[in-house]
């Protein structure tokens, strides 16, 4: 994602990534916090892009996928969909302490 960019751009958008994925547990927090299915939805849709202009893919697809039960799925298919996205969570953790930038899919 940012192969080609200077190296202190490439440094910047590393520490600004570890910075969104360290405030991944508010964001899940804010999410279990939610009353209604359009807060749930609305919190699930910033997730989807913030991830993706992050470069992490597979977390953003997967919190794509929860955005879209989150007003129309079953209450079972919703919760399988956010015990993916909390999985994404939980990887896209692991490998900024890692020091691994994570992979698109």
């Amino acid at each position: 994602m940012t192969e080609g960019l200077a190296p202190t751009v490439q440094a910047r958008f590393a520490a600004l990534q570890r910075h969104f994925v360290a405030g991944l547990p508010a964001r899940w927090l804010e999410l279990e916090a939610a009353t209604t299915a359009a807060t749930r939805q609305a919190v699930l849709h910033r997730l989807c892009g913030a991830a993706g202009s992050f470069g992490l893919e597979r977390l953003s697809a997967s919190a794509r996928a929860a955005e879209e039960l989150a007003l129309a799925g079953s209450p079972e298919a919703l919760a399988q969909a956010l015990a993916r996205l909390q999985l994404q969570i939980k990887l896209a953790q692991s490998s900024v302490r890692a020091g691994v930038a994570p992979t698109p899919p």
